[in-house]
């Protein structure tokens, strides 16, 4: 079974008009398994049928990016703030999207001597 970058090649391959036999010859697999990947179309029925994740946090974007604004940066302060609105999920969980959202911060100055 093909998988990850082998099946990219061929399904990449195919984009450029390249034959079955062609695509054979290039990636060293025989005509037969190139066709049964190419007509299967395993590579665009798999991203067709992924659905996006869901995240406990997703209904709390909102108020946890006003905090975060209004300069909160204190997640154990910001998960307290939330709590009472109903959000169930773990403190890991807002550690992580506070830290993508954060502001950058300023490299700190180092004494010299």
């Amino acid at each position: 079974m093909l998988k990850g970058r082998l099946l990219k090649n061929i399904f990449d391959l195919k984009a450029q008009g390249l034959s079955y036999r062609a695509i054979a010859r290039e990636t060293g697999h025989s005509r037969n398994t190139v066709r049964k990947y190419l007509r299967d179309g395993a590579s665009t029925k798999r991203n067709e049928t992924k659905l996006p994740r869901v995240s406990k946090l997703d209904p709390y974007k909102d108020e946890v990016n006003r905090l975060v604004s209004e300069g909160l940066l204190s997640v154990p302060v910001i998960m307290s703030k939330i709590v009472p609105l109903g959000y169930t999920g773990k403190e890991s969980i807002l550690r992580t999207y506070v830290r993508s959202i954060r502001p950058p911060t300023k490299p700190r100055q180092t004494a010299t001597r």
